[in-house]
């Protein structure tokens, strides 16, 4: 082989060497970007999760806020229901004293008494 041959051959592989070492680079500064977006895709991940667990919690929180609202709702309705129901005994009660009242004072009355 004569020496320009051998400079050419030589120049052509140095001039891939370049290009590959210029191509490394590139990549270089791609896999770069692409572990700053992988953090912050972890961080984003990890936030979604923490929003998740406060939201389940919310959820359970509301969950017992209902049954406690459920439980009152109950005991107050079984009050109002027992004091119905008491009430409308003291009404029928109340009712027979003034039908008691009533014959007391009409049998007290005499029969062609004065009217007033």
């Amino acid at each position: 082989m004569s020496v320009t041959a051998a400079f050419f051959l030589e120049s052509f592989v140095a001039l891939l060497l370049l290009v590959s070492i210029g191509y490394c680079a590139v990549l270089d500064r791609r896999l770069a970007r692409m572990r700053l977006n992988e953090e912050e895709m972890r961080r984003t991940i990890l936030d979604l999760g923490g929003a998740a667990e406060r939201a389940e919690r919310a959820v359970e929180t509301l969950r017992d806020a209902v049954h406690d609202c459920d439980r009152t709702l109950t005991d107050r309705l079984r009050a109002a229901e027992r004091q119905s129901t008491e009430l409308s005994a003291q009404m029928r009660a109340g009712g027979d004293v003034l039908a008691r009242i009533s014959r007391i004072v009409a049998a007290g009355r005499p029969e062609g008494g004065v009217k007033t």
